[in-house]
């Protein structure tokens, strides 16, 4: 057995923002469990906008979180039309022919709400030509309100010693990225809120005086926290090893747009993307400097006035991260719109985010960094 193999693993979940495409994200979660085993809980989750709502509902449900996480995706987030739930497929179109209009219907009406997450504001529906200069959001969020309550535990989200959470957004007013972090501050549902908070969308999500839209917007993986807050744990602990796990929602290379459909998705894409594959030559510099740091800091005298200079005492806090696997780049990924709610689109993206998560974790990638 090699020494690597002797080592606890110790893992920090990133968790990308994207809408409906969330639910490919709960795909990869069930499939990370599945593989890794009962006992197996990140020590680290990091979520931003729909990220951080997966993220509080494994961290933070009153129950199993991956059922919950089910019901959430099949069920309290999914919008269909009611006559099309029940009717056969031959009830609009001949016998082997798809039902294209119900298809194309459904994967748009969340544009009218969400039973789960979002409805028109009053404005919009009593005297939509004045809505705009009215409001600053198409949507309010109340029902995420009580979906959250519903499903998580407050209490739960607050333990950090089982599992760092940290959530973030934007401070409208400052333009600063907020990090929501379980070990500092007491974390409720409208910080969560608060990280999916999409302008104009939605509406802004006041915290103790502030404003505070989606942390997609300035950083959509929040990557950055999961690894500060991964090198804090036993960080004197030479038996371990540090890995962080990437759930891309957006990928960085794609098809040519043909419509203007698939041009806007092309072009959230590229905007919303983690850019890690782009930084992965960085990151591995980053872990060799961090290994030289380590090996200076052994060799430096116990009483050279080095050890007290401030930006000494900085670097040599830093832990390497020994793997950093990225899921959602290969394999289907999270296609389409992050605005179809079908549930045709969500079951599909789920079964996705599950297969591409065990082809990930049975190959030769999962071994070193992506």
């Amino acid at each position: 057995m090699s020494e690597s193999e002797n080592k606890k693993i110790i893992t920090a979940l990133s968790l990308q923002g994207g809408g409906a495409l969330g639910a490919y994200e709960y795909g990869v979660l069930k499939a990370l469990f599945s593989v890794r085993g009962k006992n197996f809980f990140p020590k680290v989750v990091s979520g931003v906008s729909i990220g951080a709502i997966n993220a509080a509902i494994l961290v933070g449900a009153k129950e199993d979180p991956l059922a919950t996480l089910d019901k959430l995706w099949r069920e309290r987030f999914c919008v269909t039309w009611p006559m099309y739930s029940w009717l056969p497929s031959f009830a609009f179109f001949p016998p082997g022919v798809p039902r294209p209009l119900a298809d194309i219907s459904e994967q748009n009406l969340s544009v009218l709400g969400n039973p789960g997450m979002y409805r028109l504001k009053q404005e919009f529906l009593s005297a939509p030509f004045f809505a705009p200069s009215q409001t600053s959001s198409i949507y309010d969020t109340d029902l995420l309100k009580e979906t959250l309550t519903e499903f998580v535990d407050p209490d739960k989200l607050n333990q950090p010693e089982k599992t760092r959470l940290i959530v973030t957004a934007v401070n409208v007013r400052t333009g600063e990225y907020a990090k929501f972090d379980n070990s500092k501050t007491t974390l409720t549902l409208d910080h969560i809120i608060a990280s999916g908070s999409f302008p104009v969308t939605f509406p802004m999500t006041k915290i103790d005086g502030d404003y505070y839209w989606d942390g997609g917007i300035f950083l959509n993986m929040p990557l950055g926290v999961a690894v500060n807050a991964l090198e804090q744990v036993e960080p004197d602990n030479p038996d371990i090893e540090r890995e962080v796990i990437m759930i891309a929602l957006h990928r960085m290379s794609g098809a040519l747009p043909r419509t203007l459909a698939e041009a806007s998705e092309r072009f959230y894409n590229l905007l919303f993307s983690s850019k890690f594959a782009t930084d992965s030559k960085l990151f591995n510099k980053y872990g060799t400097f961090v290994d030289l740091m380590q090996k200076i800091d052994k060799s430096l005298p116990a009483d050279s006035p080095i050890r007290d200079h401030e930006g000494y005492k900085d670097l040599i806090r830093h832990r390497k991260i020994d793997r950093a696997l990225v899921i959602g780049e290969t394999g289907a990924g999270a296609f389409g719109s992050g605005s179809d709610f079908s549930r045709k689109t969500l079951n599909r993206r789920i079964e996705d985010g599950f297969n591409d998560a065990m082809a990930y974790f049975t190959s030769d990638r999962e071994k070193g960094l992506a």
